[in-house]
C-alpha cells in the first residue's frame, strides 16, 4: 500500500487583502498575527507571508484537524489548502503529483499550475502538460479541464512548489482588528450574534454589551449572552462582554410611560448606556441586530427615534436588509443558532406591552422621559456593569 504523502504546510489565500494597494502590508501583517493567535498550541512551526499568499509550516506533530478548524474561522482568508512542498524542478513535481494522485481513485482529472514570483524556467501550461501526461499514464484517468473529478493544484513561488488537491473555504472578509472598534448590543437571541459576526468579518474589533432584567428576572439571559460571547471569541479573536443590570430602569419606565412606548423607550436607554460605555473604550460605532420590519417595533420611525439619543457615534445595523431565513442560515453556519434558541428571559419582554408602537413619535417619547431622571438612571446602570472577558480559545 502506498504511503500518503505527508502534508508539511498549508497554503492560505486571501482576496480583499490583496486589493489594498499601499496598505496591503498592514493587512497582511495583521492577518499573519491573527493566524498565529488562532493556531497557538496546535503544533504549527511558522506562519509567514510570501507573494500573494500565506504559508503555515507544520511540525511532525501538528494537529491538522485543529489547524484547519482555526483557519476556517480566520477572517481575511478566502481559502486554504493542506499541501506538500517540493523542489521547483519538473521531476520532483511529477513525483509529488503522482503521490497525491494515488491517495484516492478518480475517473477524470485536471492539473492547474500557477507561477508567482518564480524563476522556474517552464511555463504554467508546460507544467500542466507534463504533469497531466504523467498522471494519465499512471492512473488511466481521462483529462477534463472543465469538470475534472480530481484537481492537482501546483503553485510555483520563489524557488519552491506547493502541491495540493483540496481547497477548503475560509470566511473571507478582512482581518479582525483592522477596522477599529465597535460596541454591539448582544441579546440572547438569534440576530445580534450574527450582526457581531458580520461586523467582525469587515475587520472590526467588537465589544459586546448585554442588558438583563435582573433583579426582576432570572440570570438566564446573562448566561446565554456569555455562551454566545465565548462562542464568538475565536472568530473575533477576543471579546469583552459587559453585563448591564437593566431591570430597575425598566421598572421606572413602566411607572410613567404609556404601555405602547415601553419597547422603544427601553431601546433609547440601552443606546444611551451603550454610547457611554463605547466612549470609555474609544469605540467608533454602535451596532445592533435589528432587521427592518422583522418585528413590529423594528420600523424606520422607531429606528430614527431610538438613534436620536445617540449623540456622537454612528449606529450600524448589519442585518437591516436581511430576512429571517438568511439570518438563521448564517447563525447555523457560525454555530450560534443552537445556543440562541435555548429558552431564556430576555429583558425586552419584561413588562412588555401587548402591542408596541410601530411609529413612535419623538415628542411623545421625550414627554414620557421628561418625568424621569434620565442621567441618574443611566449612571446607576453604568455603576453596576459586570465585565467578562473571553479570549479566543478560552
Amino acid at each position: 500500500m502506498t504511503e500518503t504523502p505527508k502534508r508539511d504546510l498549508i497554503v492560505a489565500h486571501y482576496h480583499e487583502v490583496g486589493l489594498k494597494g499601499r496598505n496591503r502590508s498592514f493587512f497582511e501583517r495583521r492577518l499573519v498575527e491573527n493566524i498565529r493567535w488562532g493556531l497557538r498550541d496546535t503544533g504549527y512551526a511558522k506562519v509567514r507571508a510570501i507573494p500573494g499568499r500565506i504559508l503555515v509550516e507544520l511540525t511532525e506533530d501538528a494537529d491538522l484537524d485543529r489547524i484547519t478548524e482555526a483557519l476556517g474561522r480566520t477572517f481575511g482568508l478566502s481559502s486554504f489548502s493542506p499541501a506538500v512542498s517540493s523542489p521547483a524542478d519538473i521531476d520532483s513535481l511529477v513525483a509529488t503529483a503522482l503521490d497525491l494522485a494515488r491517495e484516492a481513485p478518480f475517473e477524470s482529472f485536471r492539473v492547474r499550475a500557477r507561477r508567482g514570483h518564480s524563476s522556474f524556467p517552464e511555463s504554467s501550461q508546460r507544467v500542466n502538460e507534463v504533469v497531466g501526461q504523467a498522471i494519465k499514464d499512471a492512473t488511466g484517468a481521462r483529462v477534463d479541464l472543465s469538470h475534472g473529478e480530481w484537481t492537482c493544484h501546483i503553485e510555483l513561488v520563489q524557488n519552491r512548489a506547493f502541491l495540493y488537491a483540496n481547497r477548503l473555504p475560509g470566511p473571507g472578509g478582512l482581518p479582525a482588528g483592522t477596522a477599529g472598534r465597535a460596541v454591539a448590543l448582544l441579546s440572547g437571541g438569534i440576530d445580534s450574534p450574527v450582526a457581531i459576526w458580520e461586523l467582525a468579518k469587515r475587520g472590526a474589533a467588537v465589544t459586546a454589551v448585554h442588558f438583563h432584567g435582573q433583579p426582576f428576572s432570572d440570570p438566564s439571559s446573562a448566561r446565554q449572552a456569555a455562551r454566545l460571547a465565548e462562542h464568538l471569541a475565536p472568530w473575533v479573536r477576543d471579546i469583552d462582554l459587559w453585563l448591564v443590570p437593566f431591570g430597575d430602569v425598566q421598572a421606572e419606565i413602566v411607572t410613567v410611560a404609556p404601555a405602547e412606548l415601553r419597547t422603544v423607550l427601553y431601546r433609547r436607554f440601552m443606546m444611551r448606556i451603550a454610547e457611554a460605555l463605547a466612549l470609555n473604550v474609544g469605540a467608533e460605532a454602535l451596532v445592533t441586530g435589528e432587521s427592518l420590519g422583522q418585528v413590529a417595533s423594528q420600523t424606520l420611525p422607531n429606528m430614527r427615534a431610538i438613534d436620536a439619543v445617540v449623540e456622537t457615534l454612528p449606529v450600524l445595523r448589519p442585518l437591516v436588509g436581511r430576512d429571517k431565513i438568511e439570518i438563521e442560515a448564517i447563525a447555523r453556519r457560525v454555530g450560534t443558532y443552537e445556543i440562541s434558541i435555548d429558552p431564556h428571559q430576555d429583558c425586552c419582554v419584561l413588562f412588555a406591552p401587548r402591542q408596541a408602537a410601530t411609529r413612535a413619535r419623538l415628542p411623545e417619547l421625550e414627554a414620557a422621559e421628561a418625568v424621569l431622571d434620565v442621567p441618574a438612571l443611566v449612571e446607576k446602570a453604568l455603576a453596576n456593569v459586570e465585565v467578562r472577558r473571553f479570549p479566543s480559545g478560552s
